[in-house]
């Protein structure tokens, strides 16, 4: 059975997918799914040009994200979105979701939660993702913040003790 692994990471597909998550969780297809770059062919295929076809890489629109998700497929999937916001839009359509990586997030102004863990690693929450989090944390869908497989990972509950 295939199993399906959501990233947050607000730089989509890069290297860190490419080459060590999608090694690591043994994935077949990597899907983004945003808005912005979907409608923009040329930054689809600058963020798509260091990808192997072996992973079947995709971008697409939230609006494309029940057709594409809801296709039934053998294949190891990864998701990626650029906000925990946007998980509550996409995960009523996943199957067989394993685990949520947060991982690279960018400091904006409601930025409140320095995560950020060291060796490059920048996370940053908003009051409204850690809200969207903790909601579907709460329909017990796991969550781990982890920058790359080879670093640290702490899971959301021990993440939760340090906000303030």
């Amino acid at each position: 059975m295939s199993k399906t692994y959501i990233r947050v990471d607000d730089r989509l597909i890069h290297g860190q997918i490419a080459v060590a998550w999608a090694q690591t969780l043994s994935i077949g297809e990597i899907i983004a799914i945003d808005d912005q770059t979907a409608n923009n062919k040329m930054l689809q295929q600058i963020m798509l040009m260091g990808v192997s076809k072996n992973y079947n890489p995709s971008i697409i629109s939230f609006s494309q994200s029940e057709e594409v998700l809801n296709k039934e497929t053998s294949l190891n999937r990864l998701v990626i979105v650029r906000s925990p916001e946007q998980l509550e839009l996409i995960i009523p359509f996943i199957k067989n979701l394993e685990m949520v990586y947060l991982g690279n997030i960018q400091k904006t102004p409601e930025s409140k939660y320095n995560m950020s863990s060291g060796a490059g690693g920048v996370l940053f929450f908003s009051q409204r993702d850690i809200d969207a989090i903790s909601r579907l944390d709460e329909k017990g869908i796991k969550f781990v913040l982890q920058m790359v497989p080879s670093s640290g990972s702490r899971t959301w509950e021990q993440a939760k003790k340090t906000f303030k």
